[in-house]
């Protein structure tokens, strides 16, 4: 019965002291070294960690939003001077003083013809970095996000402390390459 119990005990002893995985290794190591090289030993433990791939599809997906956010913003922007470029126009062509509203009317025209021509610029604009990923796959991994949960000991307040961040690793998970807090 003793030999049963030990053979049921083992594994889960064994399990348990388990050793950190890549991703947490290189998580402790980028939080305990700072950006001189210097390592502090920060007692850092790994509470929960949530790791993900960034793929080429997800980059592509990142930059045409990014994308066309800005061609929707310049559009609208392009859109509102003509407008009121449209509007203060009409205004003109209603006073009484002729030879002023003429030459405002003039000027304003030259501006809406440009505003014209730059939203038709505007409408049909490219850019170079969405072809970026044309000759890739787009499941290959790029990068990988660790979504985690850490204790860490704070020598200046003499305390443990927990943090959440999202790390920003490379496609091996071999160096870190960001920390965004959360």
């Amino acid at each position: 019965m003793r030999k049963i119990y030990y053979l049921i005990l083992l594994p889960l002893v064994w399990l348990s002291c388990s050793p950190p995985s890549n991703y947490e290794k290189t998580i402790i190591n980028y939080l305990e070294t700072d950006k001189k090289g210097i390592k502090t030993d920060l007692l850092i433990e790994i509470l929960s960690i949530d790791v993900s791939d960034i793929t080429v599809a997800d980059s592509i997906s990142i930059l045409r939003k990014q994308f066309e956010a800005e061609k929707a913003k310049k559009i609208e922007s392009i859109q509102n001077s003509i407008s009121r470029l449209q509007d203060k126009i009409q205004e003109q062509r209603g006073k009484k003083n002729q030879v002023v509203a003429k030459s405002l009317i003039s000027r304003w025209e030259k501006e809406l013809e440009k505003c014209q021509s730059e939203l038709t610029i505007a409408e049909n604009w490219q850019v170079d970095y969405l072809n970026r990923y044309d000759s890739r796959n787009t499941s290959e991994i790029l990068a990988k996000t660790a979504d985690c949960k850490f204790s860490f000991f704070n020598p200046q307040l003499q305390t443990r402390q927990e943090l959440s961040a999202l790390f920003i690793l490379s496609a091996d998970g071999e160096k870190c390459n960001n920390m965004i807090k959360q």
